[in-house]
Formats: C-alpha cells, structure tokens, sequence
C-alpha cells in the first residue's frame, strides 16, 4: 500500500491537510487529519506550519507503520498553537485587505479588538493563546464589557459602552471566532455552548423619525447653520446616508426615460450600489449646478456628521419637537414616509440600498404601530 501525504488548498489561502491510501491501481480512499496550514504572512505562521506538518508527516509515519492510535469518541485532534491578540491583527488585515470591508465595519473591528486586548490585560493573559479561549472565557469578557470597561475616547470623561454597542462586540466576536473554526485554530466557536442567560440581546430599537408634520417645521425653523438643514432635508427625501450624500457628485445625477435619479455605485457602508429616483422636494433641497463639472461634489460645504447632529439638536428644540434628532433620523424618516404612503416593503428596502428585506421590516413595525394609534384614536369619538 502506497501512502502520500496531500493539500487542499481553499479560497482563503488555508490547506486542508489530508492522507491518500492507493490500494492496488483503481482503489483509493483517503483520511482526513483535521489539520490546516495557513497563510505564511508572518514568522509565527512559519514556525506554526512547520509543527503541523512535522505532524502530519508523523501521522503518515504511524500508516506506514500499520499504526492506528485509537480515538476516543471525546477526544479532539491537538490545536495550532496562535497567540490570541496576534492573531486578531492577522484577522483585521484579512479582513481590510482581501474581503474588502467598509471604513466603518474596520473601525468597529478595530474598537472591538482593542476592547479584548485591553480584558486580556485586565485579566493578565496578554499572551493567551486562541486554542484556551473557552465559553467561561467568553462569559466573563461579556460580564467585563458590561460592569468594567470604559470607552476612553473622551480621556476626561470615560463612559461604559451603550448596549447597541456591547452586542456590536458581541457579533465581531462570533464572526472572529467563527472565521478561527474554519481556519482549523478552534474546534468549535465558546458563544454556542454558553447559556442563553450569558449571551447579550438585542435590544429593540426604537428608531426615531420625523412626522410630515414635524418635517415642515424642521423645514421652517431658523438655524445658524443652513447647511445642516439643506443636507438633512435633503437626505430626508432620498434616504441617503450622511456619508454617501457628502461624497455626492453631479454625476451621481444620471437622466433617465423615468426622469432623473441618483445613482451611487457603491454605498461607503456596505460597498452596494444604490439608485433612487431624485424627486421634486429632494430637488428643492439642492443647490444649483451652475457651472460645476461632473466629479465637483454637489454638496461641497456638507458639515460632518457630529457638527450637523449638534445642530439639529438646536433646530429639534427651536420648533418644539421633543425627540433626539441625529442626521442619521434622515434615512429612518424617508422610510417611514415611503411606507406610509403605500410604497411596499420591498420597494422601501431596494430605495435603502439594504441587502435583506429583514431590516427593512423594523420601519414597516413603526408605521404599523402609528396606524394602530390612528385606529384607537377614532374609538374616543363615539363614546
């Protein structure tokens, strides 16, 4: 019996490790030995790819040998031995380079990292190793996120993280962990072996919007900043986010039999492509084009998103409205208009650019509870 030792290589630069047994000219069959080399990036991984085939050839050895060590049912094959916070370095620049993520799905990995760094730190194992992170492990670092830890981008006044945020972490880990498991660095991912009661929840969003009514006085509220009131009025009518409407250019602007709508190639959140019709009360919100060419921005004085969430806080309270407004209410407001009026959910989800018509059902739940207000509302006429 001849006995070779193979690779499969798959799309992410990992190789499954696996035997070959040829058995006469026609008979194969093959074992697979659960162990993957990776991407030589940097030396550790070298020196980790180095051990798993001095394993592996080990293990070809033994067949040669007509060794079968037995397998207990509950054992499992030994774990590349990968430094826990370096390895979360390997994975952002994964992450960055070849999937190509967003600026700001970077900037939410980065903070999470950061975050289990500094609980590495706090529990003195800044050189654990991946293969030890265990559900105990991910208990406790939720129990920390919640009770210890301070978010110190404001040094004079550290705040604990909002819950939205701690179950943004929460979800970077799983994806974190769940990429470790197909790697071959972690049998199984610790978040689905932990009670339900250890796991942090979503909490429900109470996103809040502007009524037509409350979108007339915004329209008509003085403010020292116009605008902070021309973008968002803008953004109101078309559903764009901050960002994409700041990147905005006049050939964004594309005619056609339908009449004109905006076209984004790719939202700077999720890298899709978007297109929505520009109506007539987006239009009034614009400037005029005047001479500018096609790559001239055509909101080249757009405030950044935190000076313009101060403003509206202002304008909110110079016209009585009392909710949180943020520039991001823009995009919920447009929602809920476009569903109010009839538009159907899925037609609501593609003008939002969203991947899945799932997200788009938390704007049809606020419409739905306004009709049912509505509906209660007519009960108090007649006694």
């Amino acid at each position: 019996m001849k006995i070779e030792l193979r690779h499969r290589k798959h799309s992410n630069g990992n190789q499954t490790l696996y035997l070959e047994f040829y058995e006469g000219r026609n008979k194969r069959c093959y074992e697979s030995l659960n162990l993957f080399l990776v991407p030589e990036r940097t030396e550790e991984d070298r020196r980790v790819n180095e051990a798993t085939l001095a394993l592996a050839q080990k293990i070809k050895a033994e067949r040669i040998l007509g060794i079968e060590r037995p397998v207990e049912d509950d054992e499992e094959p030994e774990l590349p031995h990968r430094v826990f916070s370096e390895w979360m370095d390997q994975y952002i620049e994964h992450k960055k380079v070849d999937d190509n993520i967003s600026d700001s799905h970077y900037r939410t990995l980065t903070s999470t990292i950061k975050i289990v760094k500094s609980y590495l730190a706090y529990i003195k194992r800044p050189r654990m190793l991946l293969s030890k992170v265990d559900k105990n492990f991910y208990k406790n670092f939720l129990i920390y996120i919640k009770d210890v830890y301070k978010n110190t981008k404001s040094k004079d006044n550290p705040k604990p993280l909002s819950p939205k945020t701690m179950v943004l972490v929460q979800q970077n880990m799983n994806a974190m962990f769940n990429y470790a498991v197909k790697q071959g660095l972690m049998h199984r991912n610790p978040f689905f072996e932990m009670a339900k009661s250890d796991k942090l929840h979503k909490v429900s969003s109470d996103r809040e919007y502007l009524t037509v009514e409350e979108l007339k006085q915004m329209a008509d509220v003085y403010t020292g900043s116009p605008q902070t009131k021309q973008t968002f009025m803008f953004c109101c009518f078309t559903g764009l986010r901050h960002g994409d409407m700041a990147a905005l250019t006049w050939g964004n602007i594309e005619k056609t039999d339908l009449g004109e709508v905006i076209h984004v190639p790719s939202m700077q959140k999720t890298k899709h492509p978007v297109i929505v019709p520009l109506g007539i009360k987006a239009k009034e919100w614009m400037p005029e084009r005047g001479d500018a060419k096609s790559s001239d921005l055509v909101f080249p004085n757009a405030p950044s998103i935190g000076c313009a969430d101060r403003a509206l806080k202002h304008m909110a309270k110079r016209a009585g409205i009392n909710k949180v407004i943020s520039f991001h209410c823009s995009r919920h407001t447009f929602a809920t208009m476009t569903l109010t009026a009839g538009s159907d959910l899925l037609t609501t989800s593609k003008l939002l650019g969203h991947q899945n018509v799932q997200t788009t059902t938390i704007y049809a739940d606020v419409v739905m509870e306004s009709k049912v207000g509505a509906v209660n509302l007519t009960n108090g006429l007649f006694g």
